[in-house]
């Protein structure tokens, strides 16, 4: 296991602290998620049935992306079920389960999710409460007991919410420190959002590979960095 990967799974919350900022890749593509998870960046993958579809994989492909994106196990990997009823949706979970023994199941905050809950804690399945819109909502993750709730940023947004608002409530009703459920903002499409959602409390995202790099961009640090090296290499 990692330095980081064993710190991360060592590390004990101070009550009434949030905890260290946590950034998951969301994507299924290993291309575009294994550069990001060697700089030691990236806790994580989450993925969803479009990333999936996307990234042209199918569900016997869970256990390879599982096996690609946890390396030794130090990191967390995502993946969400699927059904139209409470039976069918533990049963895909299960299927999952059997693929990717270590990952956490994403199930969506409805009254069939709600029912696997429970469910998928008796056999030791850690989950991640997905499709989370409105602050009402992380009553419900946290009465569960689930390890995040993913509320959609950039979608609460297009919709016409006011997404800070509603994601900032929630922090305030679980507080970000370890204790009860983390707050794992979804659907963030800039560093801008990012520093949003840290600005109301969010402790833990999942970014696009794209919006990883963003994080980095700035022209004064490029400009720095061209002129330290032009400098050294007059020092040599």
């Amino acid at each position: 296991m990692s330095d980081q990967g064993e710190m991360m799974q060592n590390f004990q919350p101070t009550p009434g602290c949030p905890i260290p900022v946590r950034i998951f890749a969301d994507s299924a593509v290993r291309e575009e998620v294994e550069p990001w998870l060697r700089t030691g960046l990236v806790c994580g993958v989450t993925t969803n049935p479009t990333l999936l579809r996307r990234a042209g994989l199918q569900v016997s492909d869970i256990a390879e992306v599982a096996r690609w994106a946890a390396g030794d196990g130090e990191r967390e990997v995502c993946f969400q079920l699927w059904g139209d009823t409470a039976e069918q949706q533990y049963s895909n979970a299960m299927r999952i389960h059997e693929l990717a023994p270590g990952a956490l199941i994403k199930v969506p905050v409805t009254p069939a999710g709600v029912t696997v809950v429970s469910r998928l804690h008796a056999q030791g399945v850690q989950v991640l409460l997905t499709a989370v819109y409105a602050a009402k909502q992380a009553a419900i993750a946290s009465a569960l007991g689930v390890r995040y709730l993913a509320p959609y940023y950039n979608r609460m947004l297009a919709a016409g919410r006011d997404g800070a608002a509603e994601i900032g409530r929630m922090a305030s009703m679980i507080p970000q420190d370890g204790r009860g459920p983390l707050i794992l903002a979804a659907s963030v499409k800039s560093g801008r959002q990012v520093v949003e959602l840290l600005d109301v409390g969010v402790r833990v995202l999942t970014l696009p590979p794209a919006v990883i790099a963003d994080l980095f961009t700035d022209q004064l640090t490029d400009k720095a960095v061209a002129d330290f090296e032009a400098d050294i290499q007059a020092a040599l």
